[in-house]
């Protein structure tokens, strides 16, 4: 009996610490993980999150199939419904819900409104050497970039580089589905973009460039490439959407309410406020991206002869005044005719930024990469609310939802900020 006293007493005085130790390692753990997925969810990255935990997941087949009967039901004719399904699921299946699903619902709606013309058949307007010019018509912007890129490839193989420009366009999604065209036929693509005024250039207070995307594509040796895809503000404006849709706030320093003033609400900053260019404030030298939308808006609009340039371009609602005029423009090298054995060259490069210490080094395309391999395996991800709004949009038109999106409540679905 004595020596289960002893016992006793030695637990109760060694038991206390013992578990004060294992309580503060886990809340200094659930601490530490806390301030992780805080710290990811203020980067530009936050888009993401919840993609895994609360999501809808569907083979590319089955979800660019279901995409086409949408549009065919407003009017698109079916290859060109085809088409848009394939640059939406492009974008999602990559991880970039911005430029993904989350916008069929603003192009359903703007098809229905007489704003864009689905059935339009954009032609070569003008062609000289290298150059082309392609006149969108005012149809939809995938089947205008899909002319105009196949225009390029074509100039390209036999010029060696090409330059086209569209005038009378939409919005093209994902800049970067343009991109590997070329990248497919082993050459080096870019893809430019103009849009609707949404950032606030530095020194202003109001609207006058838009996100501008600039993309860049390049083959490496063995099915390596470089793959970079970005928008000349801090985000893109489709990120802001998504934030909007999944009921987040805006992580701080992406955009601007009607004040100037740093946001965190997306819908302010979609209808009454703005975007930073690239780099934020002035004292965060937002002015270089301010200057690279420009740079975007000049090879677009400017060089293509579009009636509108930046501040004077309509703002993308359903409720406009008329088309758009959206402008864009594709670049296609052939490496080739510049430097044997480029491939191998670019390859050796990205293998030594990969190689770099700190040992997570990526290059520009890589983490793209690897949701195009996971939705390749296990199906495309889908935010349960953007999901949500397909489900909806198919109740519109009467068409059968894949079983994957039948429990979803379409009460709970957001409408897109452009319907305004």
């Amino acid at each position: 009996s004595a020596c289960i006293l002893t016992a006793g007493i030695a637990l109760g005085v060694v038991l206390p610490p013992l578990l004060n130790r294992v309580h503060a390692a886990i809340a200094n753990a659930t601490g530490k993980a806390k301030k992780e997925d805080a710290a990811a969810n203020s980067t530009t990255h936050a888009v993401r999150d919840g993609l895994l935990s609360s999501s809808v997941r569907l083979e590319k087949s089955k979800l660019d199939a279901f995409l086409s009967r949408i549009f065919v039901s407003a009017g698109c004719a079916s290859s060109h419904a085809d088409l848009v399904a394939s640059v939406l699921s492009f974008a999602d299946a990559r991880g970039i819900p911005s430029h993904g699903c989350n916008r069929a619902d603003t192009y359903i709606n703007e098809i229905q409104a007489g704003l864009v013309d689905a059935s339009a058949a954009p032609i070569v307007s003008e062609i000289s050497g290298c150059c082309a010019v392609v006149d969108g018509r005012n149809g939809l912007g995938a089947v205008t970039s899909q002319l105009a890129m196949e225009t390029a490839l074509r100039l390209a193989e036999e010029h060696g580089a090409s330059v086209v420009v569209c005038h009378s366009s939409n919005h093209f999604g994902a800049a970067g589905f343009w991109a590997k065209m070329a990248l497919d036929r082993g050459m080096i693509g870019m893809s430019f973009t103009n849009t609707s005024p949404i950032a606030v250039p530095t020194g202003g207070k109001t609207r006058a460039v838009g996100t501008n995307p600039f993309c860049f594509f390049a083959p490496a040796a063995s099915g390596e490439s470089f793959q970079l895809d970005m928008a000349t503000t801090v985000v893109p404006i489709g990120k802001v959407e998504v934030m909007h849709r999944t009921g987040k706030e805006v992580p701080v320093g992406w955009g601007v309410d009607r004040n100037g003033s740093d946001c965190t609400s997306g819908e302010d900053i979609c209808k009454f406020g703005g975007l930073y260019p690239l780099g934020g404030s002035e004292e965060t030298a937002g002015y270089k991206g301010y200057g690279l939308g420009m740079f975007i808006e000049i090879m677009c609009a400017v060089l293509s002869g579009s009636p509108d340039v930046g501040p004077d371009i309509k703002s993308w609602s359903v409720t406009r005044d008329g088309a758009l005029n959206y402008g864009h423009a594709f670049v296609v090298i052939n490496p080739k005719r510049f430097c044997p054995g480029f491939e191998d060259h670019l390859g050796a490069y990205l293998d030594r930024m990969r190689g770099l210490p700190g040992g997570n080094v990526k290059v520009a395309g890589d983490p793209e990469k690897e949701f195009e391999r996971d939705a390749a395996e296990n199906g495309i991800i889908l935010h349960k609310e953007v999901a949500t709004t397909l489900k909806l949009l198919a109740e519109r038109f009467d068409i059968a939802v894949p079983e994957e999106m039948r429990r979803l409540d379409v009460l709970k679905a957001k409408p897109s900020l452009y319907e305004e």
